[in-house]
């Protein structure tokens, strides 16, 4: 943080100065790292693999929470699976990571995960996605260079969460209903108390849910700007397991 406020500092510097060049280089210097896809297309989140820390994220990484009362994040191992152990606190919170990626070029995003029983519907830990472009409204990203710069959660103009819930019968469901386009989507991937405690793998084309989500978007416009996970504060704590996070095509 000291090193990006210090870039902030130098451009704000430059820009008063009339510096053009050094503002262009120090856009390059200080530009917030993303995750791309391989060639191949795939893009791999979160193993975790060794030497990944919750606790002091870095690089692409961002954790975004109140910090006391928000969730817990830990690395454990869990059925010989080594994974993320995510806690729901009082306040919500997020561990995401920046992605430059293409929604139509990588749309299916897998993991597998161990969602421990709760009490309620929805499970308060759940996947997130945050998507740019596709609302015709919104201006172009790449028109704005100096976005990034500094920013904690990068901006996004849709917001889709994935996620468990109680009931079975609610797989395949989406809530709000799609009247406000502005409004978050929750998608529920997998649900019944038979699937809770075991390791369950699971694939979710995101264009498609995209277009289901918001149909009057450009989905061909649409790019992917964070995945990672939150877990919505509560006054119940909920625990899930959650490993190998994949984009790909």
């Amino acid at each position: 943080m000291a090193a990006m406020s210090a870039c902030r500092r130098w451009m704000v510097a430059s820009a008063r100065a009339g510096v053009a060049a050094g503002i262009v280089l120090g856009i390059a210097a200080c530009a917030v790292p993303r995750a791309t896809v391989d060639p191949s297309g795939r893009l791999d989140i979160l193993g975790p693999g060794p030497g990944f820390s919750p606790a002091a994220v870095s690089g692409e990484w961002s954790r975004v929470d109140p910090g006391d009362g928000g969730p817990a994040f830990a690395t454990t191992e869990a059925g010989g699976i080594r994974s993320l152990r995510v806690v729901s606190g009082r306040q919500t919170g997020l561990l995401v990571r920046r992605v430059d990626a293409i929604l139509v070029v990588a749309p299916y995003l897998s993991w597998a995960w161990s969602i421990e029983t709760h009490a309620g519907t929805e499970h308060p830990v759940r996947l997130v996605v945050g998507f740019y472009g596709g609302d015709p409204a919104s201006d172009s990203w790449g028109s704005r260079p100096m976005a990034w710069v500094g920013s904690n959660l990068p901006p996004y103009d849709r917001l889709l969460t994935i996620g468990w819930d109680t009931s079975a019968l609610r797989r395949g469901n989406l809530t709000p209903p799609r009247e406000d386009p502005r409004a978050p989507r929750h998608y529920t991937v997998r649900g019944g108390e038979e699937n809770a405690g075991v390791w369950r793998f699971e694939t979710v084309d995101l264009a498609q849910v995209y277009r289901q989500a918001w149909p009057g978007d450009d989905v061909a416009a649409a790019k992917i700007m964070f995945v990672g996970v939150a877990a919505v504060g509560g006054d119940a704590p909920a625990a899930a397991h959650i490993s190998g996070i994949v984009l790909s095509r």
